[in-house]
């Protein structure tokens, strides 16, 4: 006989909520997909139905090869995403502590990153392209260039949201700045942390694809703008589904460590 888990357990949980909440996911984007496409007046040939993306993908005769097409695509398309999105949140992260040990460091670049973040990527992305080529060092830069500046400001707003009272108390019994950040700052600011590591999974699969049509011509992003240039659009939107049922997938499980990590950080020692 077995036992159901415990109400306590953080794992069974997340996973639960977790797998309660993709479900919901996917069940709305068909609902609204299905109520987009008969309300708008769209060609069937160009939009294409839940219906026809299922059959392209599991009845049809040659759904095994479309499967595993995709799926190809996918795989490299996620190795490009994770290159941006490793490099984005390391550079964010570093950047992040070094505006909180050096106040003047922050008002001096802070409106600069901004500033820069407002110029479209895909302006941009060519420049990146010229400079460090087709392959692999420009699919990192590309994508760690859209995820870096939101991470950065969400990641310094987390490390300077800790109680003013708790950083003077500490400060009062001698503790240094550094001592300060591990012991006050860094735990406070874990919540937002992990919301701008959830919030990069999707900008970094964005830098990943841009990369793909402005560089490598690889991955789903290459094969998705063959698929629209060639009209094979039954292609492209089942490239566009399972993208992004494993990019909610990912943010999930993204926000199941999240979980684990801040049930971690909170226990009663």
């Amino acid at each position: 006989m077995t036992t159901a888990p415990s109400k306590g357990n953080p794992l069974a949980r997340s996973t639960a909520r977790t797998l309660v909440t993709l479900a919901g996911a996917v069940l709305a984007i068909v609902l609204v997909w299905t109520l987009f496409l008969r309300t708008v007046n769209v060609s069937p040939f160009v939009a294409k139905s839940p219906a026809d993306v299922w059959t392209y993908l599991i009845t049809a005769p040659e759904a095994g090869a479309h499967r595993s097409a995709i799926v190809t695509d996918l795989l490299r398309t996620l190795t490009d995403a994770a290159y941006g999105y490793v490099l984005g949140l390391a550079l964010a992260a570093a950047i992040s502590l070094l505006f909180y040990f050096s106040r003047t460091a922050e008002a001096m670049f802070t409106p600069t990153i901004t500033a820069i973040h407002a110029i479209p990527m895909v302006t941009v992305a060519p420049i990146l392209v010229l400079i460090f080529g087709r392959g692999g060092p420009a699919t990192a830069v590309i994508g760690a260039s859209i995820v870096v500046v939101p991470a950065l400001l969400t990641m310094l707003h987390g490390i300077r949201s800790a109680p003013r009272t708790d950083i003077d108390m500490i400060t009062a019994f001698g503790a240094s700045t550094l001592t300060t950040f591990i012991k006050v700052s860094l735990p406070h600011a874990v919540p937002t942390w992990f919301a701008a590591a959830r919030v990069a999974v999707t900008t970094s699969v964005v830098g990943a694809l841009l990369s793909e049509w402005l560089a490598t011509g690889e991955g789903l992003g290459g094969q998705m703008l063959r698929a629209a240039n060639e009209f094979r659009f039954d292609r492209l939107w089942a490239s566009v589904v399972v993208l992004t049922v494993v990019c909610v997938l990912i943010y999930h499980v993204v926000a199941v460590v999240e979980d684990l990590v801040t049930a971690r950080m909170t226990a009663p020692r």
